[in-house]
């Protein structure tokens, strides 16, 4: 449920997204029925309801001495979690400047699972300029992140972020091609028999991310030098894919 999948990208876990939206749709009631409602046993909904209290996403209210239960405005939740984002927005100076004695020295992180995933991609959401993008298309959308890519792609939109991005000449990559002007792309497709490859690049700032969406893991590196020459490669061959659809062009 897509619903349930926004909530935990802010945090919720499975069992808290469906008090919550259980909440939602009941707007004030009694633990059984939020059990029935989400689908959860009563003791299970008892402790998700204390957790709910205790991150300020639900309220309650004693009656006829029973404790009624009410979620926390959608719009609320809404700007509580952009100020927690503006804060850290204010803070990254200070936190970048933490890291920075260490920059000349490669970065890496290895990110396992969905969550993991997720993580690498809203990472290239931070670059001050384009992302450069190498990717199996199909691969990337249509595995474990398929009801996460609308949201990432809605975020770079928002964001003004422009891609230059090679992909496999497929179905999927063709598609890419016909939105890049809406979603903000410049599009080159490869030839899926003569270049295939699965992973995922993207080459943003001082990074660059690779995600294999077959084995659900992802790594990001932090080095100037590393990215200014991983984005030297992904220029060159760029360049060489534009020439391969502009032969095919004139010739057609």
């Amino acid at each position: 449920m897509i619903l349930q999948s926004i909530l935990r990208d802010f945090g919720l876990n499975e069992k808290e997204a469906a008090v919550y939206l259980a909440l939602l749709e009941l707007n004030q009631a009694l633990p059984s029925m939020i059990s029935r409602k989400a689908g959860l046993k009563r003791p299970t909904v008892y402790v998700i309801l204390d957790q709910l209290l205790e991150k300020g996403l639900a309220g309650r209210v004693k009656k006829k001495g029973n404790w009624y239960f009410t979620p926390l405005d959608p719009g609320t939740f809404y700007e509580y979690e952009s100020r927690k984002l503006q804060m850290l927005k204010d803070h990254l100076p200070e936190l970048k400047k933490l890291k920075a004695k260490y920059a000349i020295v490669p970065q890496m992180s290895v990110l396992e699972g969905r969550e993991g995933i997720i993580q690498v991609m809203e990472d290239t959401l931070t670059t001050s300029g384009e992302i450069l993008c190498w990717s199996n298309a199909d691969l990337a959308v249509n595995t474990l992140l398929k009801d996460y890519h609308p949201s990432y792609l809605s975020k770079k939109i928002k964001r003004k972020i422009k891609t230059k991005c090679l992909f496999l000449d497929d179905e999927v990559g063709r598609g890419f091609k016909k939105r890049s002007k809406a979603e903000l792309r410049e599009v080159y497709l490869i030839p899926k028999g003569t270049f295939f490859f699965e992973n995922e690049i993207n080459i943003y700032d001082d990074k660059v991310s690779i995600i294999s969406h077959k084995d659900n893991i992802g790594v990001i590196i932090q080095n100037q030098a590393i990215a200014d020459t991983q984005r030297a490669i992904f220029m060159f061959a760029f360049e060489f894919a534009k020439q391969l659809e502009n032969r095919k062009v004139s010739k057609g």
